[in-house]
């Protein structure tokens, strides 16, 4: 029997395509192609933060991304997958620390500055000699959120374990062809495949990076009780310390390497003297995807029925919530798609 048409058919189980599914699907026939595994989602080390960049300033949509990435964990029943205990961001010089007790006079709500000495004694086992903001943020278990965001979508949306390999949009509907050989009629499709589009000829004209990012494992001999980030970033996951991470622009492979693992480890000892003699565990690398110039990422039809959804970096947790939250208003009404997030800016 031939398969209906769809309203929509999402590729790509990472943040950015499952939190689309987890929306759209509230009022839409949906498909999800899940064939692809989600690396870069679930290698990275899921530290939330709206505070990101050394001027602290929040970026675009900041607030309303956190509180869209709440959201979304209430609608999965994901909210066990988050520990929202802060970020403690050590000054890195006096101008930064200037900048850091302006801003927490002026949002005292989700930023907290403590002097040098406080420092020392609520936190002895971090250096920073210019006093620390503990600002609003977390760290999100993004394998097992993923879980649950699908678990959550199940019952009203097809998840499918094919990927992509062509598509043809013929104006009234779009015809996707999966690696089972099996088509589907959809009246719209979405790329969420984050490095993927590097393999998808009529994606490669688009305006993206790939920059590959290292973590690193370790046992860490002092307890570090919150998230540090500043000279790198140090995430506390239950007996470990997950330390990151690299910008490797023109990588030679997708492997974690020593190289990588002794410049996080110089990095990150700057904030925690202890890693100095911390025991590696484990190393691992993905691959992010972003839009050069900005990080924003970016959403918008390619062609009448086929849109993308990438270039989500490293802040998966915050935009993918966002967008999906916000994608059905604008594939409706193109218009009302922010000009940040166009793939041709106006």
């Amino acid at each position: 029997m031939q398969d209906s048409t769809l309203d929509i058919i999402i590729v790509g189980a990472g943040l950015g395509g499952t939190c689309a599914a987890l929306y759209l699907s509230n009022s839409k026939r949906v498909a999800l192609l899940s064939g692809t595994a989600p690396t870069a989602s679930t290698i990275a080390a899921g530290l939330v933060n709206p505070f990101a960049g050394q001027r602290m300033g929040g970026f675009w949509n900041a607030s309303v991304a956190y509180e869209d990435f709440l959201h979304t964990l209430r609608r999965a029943d994901a909210l066990e997958t988050y520990n929202p205990c802060g970020i403690l961001r050590p000054a890195l010089n006096e101008v930064q620390a200037s900048l850091f007790r302006t801003i927490s006079l002026e949002k005292p709500e989700s930023f907290t500055w403590l002097q040098p000495d406080q420092v020392v004694r609520m936190y002895p086992s971090i250096t920073a000699p210019f006093g620390a903001a503990i600002t609003r943020g977390g760290v999100a278990d993004i394998p097992q959120m993923l879980d649950r965001l699908i678990t959550s979508l199940i019952p009203r949306c097809t998840v499918i374990q094919n990927n992509l390999t062509n598509w043809e949009d013929h104006g009234s509907e779009v015809t996707a062809v999966l690696d089972s050989g099996r088509s589907l009629r959809t009246k719209k499709l979405i790329l969420a495949v984050g490095a993927g589009y590097q393999s998808i000829p009529k994606l490669k004209n688009l305006n993206l990076h790939c920059t590959k990012g290292q973590l690193v494992h370790v046992s860490p001999p002092t307890e570090i009780p919150l998230p540090v980030s500043g000279y790198g970033y140090a995430v506390p996951i239950e007996d470990r310390l997950i330390l990151g991470t690299t910008y490797e622009h023109t990588p030679q492979d997708l492997e974690p390497n020593e190289e990588g693992i002794a410049k996080i480890l110089a990095l990150t000892q700057q904030m925690i003297p202890s890693v100095a003699s911390a025991k590696v565990l484990s190393a691992s690398a993905g691959i992010r995807v972003g839009v050069p110039g900005t990080r924003l990422p970016m959403v918008g039809p390619l062609t009448s029925n086929v849109w993308a959804l990438t270039g989500l970096g490293s802040k998966g947790l915050l935009f993918g919530s966002h967008i999906g939250r916000n994608l059905d208003n604008w594939m409706t009404n193109p218009s009302n798609l922010p000009n940040e997030l166009r793939l041709q800016k106006n």
